[in-house]
């Protein structure tokens, strides 16, 4: 619970300031994190659509940025969390409409000296879950995963973003640093 309380203040921080994030990422709610891992939900609002009604792939690709961004936080990393060496995603299906669900799961690859490499995956909630307002909804780690609609990746240059804490494998206890203090990330 540590881990995640971390990252909901970092993320309710980065939401306060304004600009990209907090125009169109704001329903983004972080429910689940351990070291290398991070999910979230997204509930899908009218500045998210396309023409056709769905979620638009801008959307997915910001979300690619900030949630595969967020999740090097998990591993004690302050904000900002490096810089985007190569974002890219992949639209397999349909995103969602509006007021549907979109679970976000990030994963570390590799953190090392210089560079960090980054994945995420989207996936749509079945369809008893979908058209749920997130008020009705009694525990979002309940909600099951539908399709698959996109993947992603991100690298980032990490050299000189130094870490503030680290947390316990299943991300419920804060351990800080370790003996050698402040470091650059090494592998």
């Amino acid at each position: 619970m540590a881990c995640l309380k971390y990252l909901q203040k970092a993320w309710s921080t980065t939401i306060s300031k304004g600009g990209h994030d907090s125009n169109v990422l704001s329903s983004l709610r972080l429910i689940e994190a351990k070291p290398n891992y991070l999910k979230g939900i997204i509930t899908i609002d009218q500045k998210h659509l396309n023409n056709h009604g769905t979620i638009h792939g801008g959307v997915i690709l910001s979300l690619t940025d900030t949630v595969t961004s967020l999740s090097l936080l998990t591993l004690g990393y302050n904000l900002p969390t490096g810089l985007s060496v190569n974002i890219s995603t992949e639209f397999v299906n349909p995103g969602g409409k509006l007021k549907d669900n979109l679970i976000c799961i990030s994963k570390i690859i590799k953190s090392g000296h210089n560079l960090s490499y980054l994945r995420c995956e989207f996936y749509s909630t079945l369809k008893n879950n979908q058209n749920q307002n997130q008020n009705q909804i009694q525990n979002e780690l309940e909600l099951e995963l539908g399709k698959l609609v996109a993947y992603g990746s991100q690298t980032k240059f990490m050299k000189g973003f130094l870490k503030s804490t680290s947390f316990s494998e299943d991300g419920k206890i804060e351990l800080g640093l370790n003996f050698e203090g402040n470091k650059e990330s090494k592998l």
